[in-house]
């Protein structure tokens, strides 16, 4: 491609019309593709985005949509990605110049996308605003399980090459069959060493397929150290409180001590009950009463001792360290939640933090807003709208649900946000603009 051949293409025919596929983020999720949401089509953005495209020779620009769960859950924005990475291999194929803006979590969506294709030469560009980008290492048992698939492919795939080659040796008359079962197993052996191969190198395989099919400056990150959203999941991780102190930690650990204690008391007496009881049984059969008897009674005061040793054997454990170790463990554990509830980190990848630059792309550009009126939106919107939304929920003249609808409160209050002013922000648009034209008329060197 020649400076200049990506206009002629565009008004050449429908066919190769560019596209801007738009991926929403977190709760912006819609049923149409068409309406007033930013990604959709014919919304205020997507209208003066194609128009400012227009006015630098972009014409007849198609705004498709990518519509997805719109959960906080990495397992559906992994599953978006792979259909993001379809429509994208599609757009490819039918070599349509293409773009993708994308809005928050959709960033994370775009870079997952990214990272499973291995060529992107109608590429144009990808925009992401605000988006938290993770940091991703793999889960400790997802790990396993890949590494247990690599280890049975190398072990039974050799085993398998020999039987094949014992039977074709001995010219045994059930060749046939060998072929089938041995061969069968072979491609199994190899089918398990390649899934858990791909499951274990995966982020290095994304690493280079970035680097072979976008070049750092294609990527736009537009973000703001005033976005409410990146500095709460930043610091989600960044804060280490402690949850439980060692003092509750004592506390729980001696309450527990005197539970363990009375169940091991009552599990070591029910065991040795055969010995202790034997002579008293004997003895009551035989009709002897007597004081024999009674003192044969006497293991009963082992109860207590056994009960002592067994609570300060527990006491003494929390006191020499365990609480401490306890309190940690419950912190750990807690923040983990925390962080996994911020992060929606349920599928096979530990989110370990989060930063405002593609961890895959090397030197994107990254342009920073530090605009206190960010799309109409400063530092008093949260508070007006919260005003509104209050006054008109006591009116009961809008808003169904009231104070105990929190899907419809958000949507009224999250515009108010800077999180999500990016798209209403003449001056974003204008530069995104550049960008994708730049990118669009850049000759292909790729």
């Amino acid at each position: 491609m020649q400076e200049g051949d990506v206009e002629g293409r565009i008004t050449s025919g429908d066919a190769l019309r560019p596209v801007i596929v738009t991926v929403h983020g977190t709760n912006d999720q819609l049923p149409h593709d068409s309406g007033e949401r930013w990604w959709q089509i014919g919304s205020e953005f997507s209208q003066k985005m194609t128009s400012a495209l227009a006015d630098r020779g972009i014409n007849d620009v198609e705004i498709r949509p990518l519509r997805w769960s719109g959960q906080n859950s990495d397992f559906d924005r992994l599953v978006a990605a792979r259909a993001l990475a379809r429509l994208l291999q599609r757009l490819e194929h039918e070599q349509r110049p293409h773009a993708v803006l994308a809005h928050s979590h959709g960033g994370n969506v775009a870079m997952e996308a990214l990272a499973q294709r291995s060529s992107a030469r109608q590429l144009g560009g990808v925009v992401s605003f605000g988006t938290p980008f993770f940091i991703r290492r793999l889960k400790t048992v997802p790990a396993l399980i890949a590494l247990f698939k690599v280890v049975l492919g190398i072990v039974i795939a050799p085993i398998m090459v020999g039987y094949l080659a014992y039977a074709f040796a001995s010219e045994t008359s059930k060749i046939i069959e060998a072929v089938v079962v041995f061969g069968g197993l072979l491609a199994v052996a190899v089918w398990s060493a390649w899934q858990g191969w791909r499951v274990l190198a995966f982020r290095q395989l994304a690493r280079r397929r970035f680097a072979r099919a976008l070049k750092p400056d294609q990527w736009l990150v537009v973000h703001s150290s005033r976005d409410e959203a990146m500095r709460l999941l930043e610091t989600a991780a960044a804060i280490s409180p402690q949850y439980v102190t060692v003092e509750a930690a004592m506390r729980s650990l001696t309450s527990f001590a005197r539970l363990a204690a009375v169940a091991g008391t009552i599990a070591i007496f029910a065991w040795t009950a055969g010995y202790f009881l034997a002579p008293i049984v004997t003895k009551v059969r035989s009709g002897n009463y007597g004081f024999a008897t009674a003192v044969d009674f006497t293991f009963l005061l082992l109860i207590p001792v056994v009960y002592g040793a067994l609570f300060g054997v527990l006491w003494l454990l929390a006191r020499l360290g365990g609480a401490w170790l306890w309190s940690r463990t419950l912190t750990a554990a807690i923040q983990g939640g925390v962080v996994g509830a911020a992060y929606g980190g349920d599928a096979a990848y530990v989110l370990r933090g989060v930063t405002h630059l593609p961890p895959q792309v090397p030197s994107p550009r990254d342009v920073r807003l530090d605009a206190v009126n960010l799309g109409g939106v400063d530092d008093a919107a949260i508070f007006v709208a919260a005003q509104r939304l209050y006054g008109a929920v006591v009116a009961r003249d809008e808003l169904e649900g009231g104070l105990a609808d929190p899907d419809t409160m958000w949507k009224h209050l999250s515009d108010a946000l800077y999180h999500n002013a990016y798209m209403r922000d003449g001056d974003v648009i204008a530069g995104v603009a550049d960008h994708l034209a730049d990118e669009w008329q850049r000759p292909a060197t790729k």
